[in-house]
């Protein structure tokens, strides 16, 4: 289970494609790829690692097709990056 000591960090994120998160409360955020977003650092860390997001834009950078789905990133994955920075923050 997730640490719910301290205050929620967020960092911003530069969303490289369209993608969907669940959040604690079960409501579906959308992000929007080409625009920078401030994220729970769980779920900024867990989207870096699939691609989504990018901390700039990257200077080749293009807009996904319109023609493509959005990604989802599970509320699972971004639990487990939680739980993996609070395990290397305590040993």
């Amino acid at each position: 289970m997730a640490s719910t000591e301290g205050p929620v960090m967020s960092e911003r994120r530069f969303a490289l494609v369209d993608f969907t998160c669940k959040g604690k409360t079960g409501r579906l955020h959308l992000y929007e790829a080409g625009r920078t977003h401030s994220l729970l650092r769980a779920v900024a860390h867990a989207a870096t690692k699939r691609e989504l997001v990018a901390k700039q834009r990257p200077p080749q950078w293009a807009p996904p097709s319109i023609f493509r789905q959005p990604k989802f990133l599970t509320g699972a994955e971004a639990i487990e990056e939680a739980e993996l920075k609070a395990l290397q923050r305590h040993a």
